[in-house]
């Protein structure tokens, strides 16, 4: 039962609150090590919730990180954390639930990022290839708002691929808006 709290227990919540700056890199988080001096960031917070620090070679779970950081003993780094008696406190149950909830919106976003990415590509190529292939002239007004539209898909492309996650969350935000909803 302990095994399943701990890993509901956001580690990298903790971590920060704790003082420790972590960034991301790839799909993990790195920062200054809170267990010894460094100028170089060692400390490594892994997606499965687990710790390591390759300088002092620390490692564990929230519980351990909890332990080692404030002394605590195994029964009061529970009760730090807001564990007693093997049952999850309201705040932590709320906190599982915010968790839960937030990695589903992230889902849901990155499953839109690529079906998006992948449609405006197409939407590029298609348009590109039939400008290649030449339009009767009395045939240009029934594809000029296709041909209008290339800019924008460029730019949607742009921000997709090479923009920074805010601007893609933006864009995410905005086509919640559009009529289409396959895109969404």
């Amino acid at each position: 039962m302990i095994a399943e709290l701990k890993q509901n227990i956001d580690l990298v919540s903790v971590v920060e609150s704790a003082g420790v700056e972590l960034k991301r890199s790839g799909t993990r988080k790195v920062g200054l090590c809170p267990f010894h001096t460094e100028r170089t960031p060692s400390f490594f917070v892994f997606p499965n919730n687990r710790f390591y620090c390759f300088s002092c070679n620390s490692k564990g779970d929230v519980i351990d990180f909890v332990q080692r950081l404030h002394g605590l003993s195994f029964k009061d780094a529970l009760k730090y954390l807001g564990i007693e008696r093997g049952r999850v406190t309201p705040k932590i149950r709320e906190d599982i639930q915010q968790r839960k909830r937030r990695a589903e919106l992230i889902k849901q976003f990155k499953d839109w990022l690529n079906r998006y990415t992948a449609h405006v590509g197409g939407l590029i190529i298609e348009t590109e290839e039939l400008m290649k292939a030449g339009i009767p002239p009395e045939d240009l007004d029934l594809y000029a708002s296709v041909f209008h539209m290339l800019p924008v898909w460029h730019y949607h492309l742009s921000i997709l691929v090479d923009g920074e996650e805010k601007e893609q969350f933006l864009l995410y935000e905005e086509a919640k808006k559009w009529k289409t909803t396959d895109l969404i």
